[in-house]
């Protein structure tokens, strides 16, 4: 069980916490009474009081062991459980415009009260931040990356439509080291690097985030084997992208094939050269994996601790189509006309087409990959890449930890992944991601237990953010007005 304080033979420490506290309140200086402890390390603690208070958690004890030292709130715990407040490490703020901003409310009445972008024009997500900054509690933190730093031809230059202009581009170093000094000057907290860099550039690219302290996360470039990116140090990985294809026994032979594709399609349009890539790559090298040659590089992953943030939503949904079903449908009426609209249509047109065998392996693939990764010791972070591939902001975390469960993480290692595991992406873990004293009082009340059933992470009762307690009636009251019509 958890040691707090307590009685009135209080120690120094703890009396300076509590001074501190009644000296200088918070917007909701609080007491949690009865309720369970779910923690992410230290896993179920029933019968627990906690006190908090300028944003920390000031002390954790049995029930009604904890003696304040002024009048605080209190808040009813019996019967429910309480986790870190949740992460959804991978989203894109303002990929669509028609959802716009009407997405921040949506995550907090997720629980989810930090988000990670990890791609978007500089000039568009800081007026998102903005926004979230004026909101207050009724929007998640942003971190962010500001725009993909791609190769050339760039994927993502808006070009089809379906590809909006959302990266730069660096074809030398110096355009690298350029690119990472201006999102440092401009408050980014990561790097996003995407597919068209080649190896030099990329090299440059890490180089300089890791000066200026930066966390660089990856699409794998087309022009390198995933072991070299590895060597290079990057932090993180999105959607287990092109690690399919440095697993495959013709690994070298595809990678000499794709540097020529990539340099005899300069003058193609970014997003179309990726795909023929893709199209040419992706079946033989999902045909021939090799399971020495794979088991190396997850074990070089593993060593380097190197983040992975698989969209295991995204990348399974062509085969489980969930966005069909009620629970992951029903909040599309949440989004603005246009956009739920929009995305009606196509669940209704996917609905009377038959499933291509190539998206169940691709799902099952996936989940095998992310339950070795897993074994090996990788960690793994929950992320979305909200709002694509009709994944609702907010709701679309909790179908992404019941998914990782699918693949082999425990219910409390997937709440890991969306509290922890980003937490400590960021270095952060000394101040957030686990419930105790000294660390952040950013919380979640559930109804039913996350231990018994991830998919109990849905059963949000309050939010505890910013010094602020949203409760359930507040919550309902931030989804029914996040789109108003």
């Amino acid at each position: 069980m958890r040691s707090g304080i307590i009685n009135g033979a209080a120690s120094a420490t703890l009396f300076a916490i509590m001074l501190a506290i009644v000296s200088s309140p918070a917007h909701a200086d609080l007491m949690i009474q009865n309720v369970t402890i779910i923690d992410p390390v230290a896993g179920e603690t029933e019968n627990q009081d906690i006190l908090i208070g300028n944003g920390i958690i000031a002390a954790i004890g049995e029930r009604g062991s904890i003696a304040t030292f002024a009048p605080v709130d209190s808040l009813d715990g019996t019967g429910k459980f309480l986790i870190p407040a949740l992460w959804d490490a991978h989203v894109h703020l303002t990929f669509d415009k028609e959802i716009g901003n009407a997405a921040l409310p949506l995550f907090v009445a997720n629980g989810i009260t930090r988000v990670r972008d990890t791609g978007g024009l500089l000039s568009e997500i800081l007026l998102v931040q903005d926004v979230a900054k004026e909101r207050g509690p009724e929007a998640p933190v942003i971190y962010f990356a500001g725009p993909l730093i791609d190769g050339i031809p760039r994927v993502y230059d808006g070009t089809p439509a379906r590809f909006p202009n959302i990266s730069d581009g660096a074809s030398t170093p110096e355009d690298a080291e350029r690119l990472v000094d201006e999102l440092t000057a401009a408050g980014a907290s990561l790097i996003k690097s995407y597919e068209m860099l080649k190896p030099d550039v990329f090299r440059a690219l890490i180089a300089r985030a890791t000066e200026r302290k930066l966390p660089v996360t990856s699409h794998i470039p087309l022009s390198m084997d995933a072991k070299a990116v590895v060597a290079a140090g990057v932090r993180g990985m999105e959607h287990l992208r092109n690690i399919g294809l440095s697993c495959s026994d013709k690994a070298d032979t595809l990678l000499t094939e794709r540097q020529t594709m990539l340099r005899e399609g300069m003058k193609e349009e970014g997003s179309t050269l990726r795909s023929s890539i893709h199209a040419a790559q992706r079946p033989i090298a999902f045909g021939s994996q090799d399971a020495e040659r794979c088991g190396a590089l997850i074990k070089a992953l593993g060593d380097a601790q190197v983040f992975q943030t698989p969209t295991l939503a995204l990348n399974t949904r062509g085969a489980f189509r969930q966005f069909l079903e009620p629970r992951q449908r029903e909040p599309f009426e949440h989004l603005p006309r246009a956009a739920r609209d929009r995305w009606n249509r196509f669940a209704d047109d996917a609905a009377e087409t038959s499933i291509d065998p190539a998206y169940v392996a691709f799902a099952d693939w996936s989940l095998g990959m992310v339950s070795q990764l897993h074994e090996a010791g990788v960690p793994i972070m929950a992320g979305t890449d909200t709002p694509i591939g009709l994944l609702t902001p907010g709701f679309s975390l909790h179908l992404e930890m019941e998914t990782l469960v699918r693949a082999g993480l425990s219910p409390q290692e997937a709440l890991a992944s969306a509290t922890l595991r980003p937490a400590q992406f960021f270095g952060l873990e000394e101040k957030m991601g686990t419930i105790e004293v000294g660390k952040s009082s950013e919380l979640v009340l559930l109804t039913a237990n996350p231990l018994e059933d991830i998919a109990n992470t849905r059963t949000v009762d309050t939010v505890i953010t910013r010094g602020f307690v949203l409760d359930r009636t507040k919550l309902d009251d931030m989804l029914e007005n996040a789109a108003p019509e």
